[in-house]
C-alpha cells in the first residue's frame, strides 16, 4: 500500500529472496494498477481481471500495485481493495518525508516508458502535483509540508479501513530507514533478515530548496 519511491523495490527483492512469488507494478503484459482499476470499475473483485494479459491471480505478493501518480489505485480505490480481498496482509512503508520528497523531485521518467501526460516537469513530484489524487488535488504537492499532510491522511485512512475487518486483514507498518527493519521483516514474514536491502536508489543531489521545506 506504500507509495512510489518508498521502498517497493526493496520489498520486492526481499520477498523474492525469501521464495515468494511476487510482482512489482507489472502483472504479466500489463500494469497491475490498470488491471486492478479495470476490474473494480467493472464491478469485479480487484484482483480478478478478465484480461488474459493481466497475470494477476494466485500471486503471493504485490509490492507495487500502481504505475505511478496517475494510477494510485491503493489511494483512489482503498475501500474497494479492502472490501474486495478475502484476506490479506497489507504492508505500509514509511520514510523520512523530506527524503521522500527529495527522491521524487530527482526521479525523472520518460512518458514513452510509462504512460502519463508529459508536462514541463516530468519528475515524480511534478507528476503527483497534476495527477488529481484522492487527498492531493491538482496544484497541491509543491513542498514537503503538503506531501507530509497527504501521506499522513492516507495512513489514517488505511488504518481505519483495516480496522473494519478484524481477523480478516492484517496491517504491517515498516519504516524502511529503521536500522532494525531487517529483523522486523523477518519476524513478520519469516524471511531471513539478510534478504533486506535498499534497491532502486539513485545518487542525487540531497539538497531541497528552502521554499520547498514548508
Amino acid at each position: 500500500l506504500g507509495m512510489p519511491k518508498m521502498g517497493s523495490t526493496s520489498l520486492q527483492s526481499y520477498l523474492e529472496c525469501g521464495g515468494y512469488e511476487s510482482v512489482h507494478w507489472l502483472c504479466g503484459g500489463r500494469y497491475c494498477g490498470d488491471c486492478i482499476e479495470e476490474a473494480i470499475q467493472a464491478g469485479l473483485p480487484p484482483f480478478s481481471s478478465q484480461d488474459p494479459k493481466c497475470k494477476i491471480n494466485n500471486i503471493d505478493s504485490y509490492t507495487q500495485i500502481d504505475r505511478g501518480p496517475e494510477n494510485l489505485v491503493q489511494v483512489n480505490y482503498l475501500h474497494e481493495i479492502m472490501a474486495g480481498v478475502p484476506s490479506a496482509t497489507f504492508v505500509l512503508t514509511f520514510r523520512n518525508m523530506t527524503k521522500w520528497y527529495m527522491s521524487m523531485s530527482n526521479w525523472w521518467t520518460d512518458s514513452k516508458e510509462v504512460p502519463f501526460n508529459s508536462t514541463k516537469d516530468n519528475t515524480m513530484r511534478g507528476r503527483f502535483e497534476v495527477a488529481n489524487i484522492t487527498g492531493l488535488p491538482v496544484g497541491v504537492g509543491r513542498n514537503v509540508s503538503e506531501f507530509s499532510h497527504f501521506y499522513c491522511e492516507y495512513v489514517k485512512r488505511v488504518r481505519k479501513e483495516v480496522a473494519k475487518y478484524p481477523g480478516r486483514h492484517e496491517l504491517i507498518e515498516i519504516d524502511i530507514e529503521d536500522p532494525t527493519v531487517g529483523r522486523q521483516m523477518e519476524e513478520a514474514f519469516g524471511v531471513n533478515r539478510t534478504c533486506w536491502g535498499h534497491s532502486n536508489t539513485g545518487n542525487h543531489n540531497d539538497a531541497v530548496p528552502a521554499d520547498e521545506l514548508q
